[in-house]
């Protein structure tokens, strides 16, 4: 499917690829799937069926998104990934930021080959979001990105996806990540996480937070230094991808039943 895109925001799901093995990518808060398609098309060229989807208010405006509560995020995402699952003989699930939290929560759920949590954000250091956003969020609907980064960007600058933040929204984020970092110990199959120490968005404390609390014994971190948050779009974008074909590369010939993939 062609993805319709406007600016750094794409309007349509995924869908590439076929055959036995698939992919499913998983996108962060007020993002689309703009970010992950220069990786769902280099999976898709390694022979995987790739899958990503707009989560519930995105692709769309921020006000819609701030209609959007925690167990719809949820609920989507695991109806989707259920018939993703049922199509492949082996899958793996690839999440960005929030969407690292949804495809740990996966991954503890289904069986699963393998998880990639790509710059988790299951902890945010802003006590403003902490303590303010409950109540602010009754009164200011959305909040400038350029506010938030002012001191890390320029004025005038073209944001993935929304260029503001539904701030109801981001209090059902806060909810999600609380509900998310309570199951992380459900998740106990091989596990990549990777996060930049360069990441303004999501402290990087994020990575040994999941490493250490899934129960996996196979599982692998990852440390870059010059991307951003956004890591499979970001300066480091080759790397991001080769680490994941060689995460999946390895644990798929750890699958008996699985398809050689060329």
């Amino acid at each position: 499917m062609t993805t319709s895109v406007h600016g750094k925001m794409a309007t349509e799901n995924l869908e590439l690829g076929s055959g036995p093995v698939g992919c499913y990518l998983i996108h962060g808060l007020t993002g689309s799937t703009y970010e992950l398609r220069g990786l769902a098309h280099f999976l898709e060229k390694q022979g995987y069926r790739v899958s990503a989807r707009l989560l519930p208010g995105h692709g769309t405006t921020v006000e819609e998104c701030n209609l959007v509560r925690a167990e719809d995020w949820l609920k989507e995402t695991e109806y989707y990934f259920t018939q993703f699952i049922m199509s492949c003989e082996t899958v793996f699930v690839i999440g960005l930021s929030m969407g690292a939290g949804l495809a740990l929560h996966l991954a503890g759920l289904f069986p699963v080959a393998g998880v990639v949590a790509m710059s988790p954000a299951l902890a945010l250091d802003s006590w403003r979001l902490r303590c303010l956003l409950p109540i602010t969020s009754r009164f200011i609907t959305t909040i400038p990105k350029s506010k938030i980064y002012s001191e890390s960007n320029l004025d005038i600058h073209e944001y993935y996806g929304y260029q503001a933040y539904p701030a109801k929204a981001l209090r059902q984020m806060l909810r999600l990540n609380r509900f998310l970092r309570a199951k992380l110990p459900a998740v106990s199959i091989p596990a990549l996480i990777m996060h930049s120490h360069a990441d303004i968005t999501a402290p990087f404390r994020n990575a040994s937070l999941v490493y250490n609390g899934i129960a996996s014994t196979d599982k692998t971190l990852i440390e870059l230094d010059h991307s951003s948050h956004i890591l499979p779009d970001d300066t480091e974008k080759e790397q991001v991808w080769q680490h994941i074909q060689h995460f999946i590369a390895k644990h798929l010939n750890e699958q008996p039943d699985a398809l050689p993939v060329h």
